[in-house]
């Protein structure tokens, strides 16, 4: 077997060693050894090895060379095989980093199942020269991510991990306070290429309706004195808050929540913004008590990302079998979609994964060290989660179509600034790479895939798990 050398820039960055791990790690499966892995500098004599170059044409001086053609777009990448030489060109060190993950998907499990019945798996690098191969991707969702409680995360790194296995960018951990290791959190998320937004509560409760909602006036202040206090000088990519929307009707008593949010969060955004003017702000609104109202939403602070919530049936729904009122579900998603015009920061949660178990759910009464459990813990909390896994698999297998209609959907009305997260907490998914969760993270990759090919490509991942 022909030995394997992967060039790579020179000045190794976080997003660079993880291409370099990925590549390694994947290639051990098939040449029972490690590759070589030089510096682009390197003068030595590689013409008895099979190379891989890796990189950017700015960050690789050999790619360029090679690749031909352009990206345009963040996050894009070129797989090109000619000549048995591979090259993986990102527009960014971030497109290199998925480029390196989908030369598995894309160019070598395509390989290794030939489709002949009487050799279905075969190990092509024993053979002689790689079959000529190119392709180009990019994402179809600007923001891809995951959003979940802080307290049952039970390995943070191994959520981390699964979400750049899934090319995932983005994730939202709510907590009653602020991880006390929220900074090595974050750095562990940076070196994946995934920005991490904390939640925090703006007058926000799991009992809504508690609020007297006729003295609101002093409250921006304090929300505002609460980040300062709790966050003080700590380094964070974003702030998601929910306030008094998470009701199944359109009052508190004689106030209007559609006039009275609004209002409420336009004027405490005001003191963040002025002065953190960069401060990345998502407001999570559960449309549930505005649908009727979106005039008063449309005159939120155009700087806040909306993040809409219960929006309908499935994808927004707890259950993936909820599909009654789908269609209805789509004509208020175009509604929302670009309701404070076409350059909306627009954002959605969707569901149909596991959730929180609320029947056991206390409240934290201060900050935590989050993502530090013990493995035996871990295997028995998989073991208890395994039935609910297995109820979501079965209906992603039959209502899947509905999630990727959607995804479409939306990105046919937002084509530039679109943010979604998948609520997926307390499944062990930091453990197990479940496939509905990998078959939806492919879909916000590329909606534009056929649901054959997204069901068939993501099943046969070997990281990837059936409950």
């Amino acid at each position: 077997m022909k030995k394997i050398a992967v060039i790579y820039p020179g000045k190794l960055n976080e997003l660079r060693k993880r291409a370099l791990e990925i590549l390694s790690s994947m290639l051990l499966d098939y040449t029972m050894e490690y590759p070589v892995c030089v510096p682009d500098d390197c003068t030595e004599d590689l013409s008895a090895f099979r190379c891989i170059y890796i990189g950017t044409k700015e960050s690789n001086r050999h790619i360029g060379k090679i690749s031909g053609g352009s990206l345009y777009f963040p996050e894009e990448y070129r797989i090109l095989v000619k000549n048995d030489t591979v090259t993986i060109e990102g527009y960014d060190d971030a497109g290199a980093l998925y480029g390196a993950l989908d030369f598995y998907d894309r160019f070598i499990l395509p390989n290794e199942y030939p489709g002949d019945p009487d050799r279905y798996r075969v190990n092509f690098f024993e053979n002689g020269q790689l079959p000529d191969f190119e392709c180009v991707s990019k994402p179809s969702v600007k923001a891809r991510g995951l959003w979940t409680w802080g307290h049952v995360i039970y390995d943070y790194k191994g959520y981390l991990d699964h979400m750049m296995m899934l090319k995932m960018n983005r994730v939202i951990i709510w907590n009653d306070f602020l991880p006390v290791n929220a900074r090595e959190i974050t750095e562990y998320a940076h070196a994946r290429n995934i920005k991490v937004i904390w939640g925090f509560a703006w007058l926000w409760d799991t009992d809504c309706a508690k609020f007297d909602m006729n003295a609101l006036d002093g409250e921006s202040v304090k929300v505002f004195e609460k980040f300062e206090k709790e966050f003080g000088d700590t380094e964070i990519d974003g702030i998601y808050f929910q306030t008094f929307t998470e009701l199944n009707r359109e009052k508190i008593g004689s106030v209007l929540i559609a006039e009275a949010a609004a209002d409420f969060v336009n004027r405490t955004a005001e003191l963040f913004y002025r002065k953190y003017p960069d401060m990345d702000l998502e407001f999570g609104l559960h449309a549930n008590s505005v649908k009727n109202r979106l005039e008063f939403i449309e005159t939120v602070d155009p700087r806040i990302r909306i993040v809409w919530e219960n929006c309908g049936s499935f994808p927004f729904s707890y259950l993936p079998n909820d599909i009654g009122g789908f269609d209805e579900t789509l004509r208020f998603v175009k509604n929302i979609a670009c309701l404070r015009g076409e350059e909306e920061r627009f954002g959605v949660v969707t569901k149909g994964f596991v959730k929180l178990d609320w029947s056991v759910f206390e409240h934290c009464e201060g900050a935590q060290y989050i993502g530090v459990s013990t493995g035996r813990m871990k295997h028995n909390r998989m073991d208890r989660k395994a039935p609910i896994w297995k109820y979501i698999q079965a209906n992603w297998m039959a209502y899947a179509d509905k999630a990727l209609e959607t995804v479409r959907t939306m990105c046919n009305c937002k084509n530039g600034d679109l943010c979604v997260y998948a609520l997926v907490e307390d499944g062990m998914f930091e453990e197990n790479l479940m496939w509905p969760v990998a078959l939806y993270a492919q879909m916000l990759w590329d909606c534009g895939e056929a649901l054959p090919d997204l069901i068939s490509r993501t099943a046969l991942r070997s990281n990837v798990i059936f409950a």
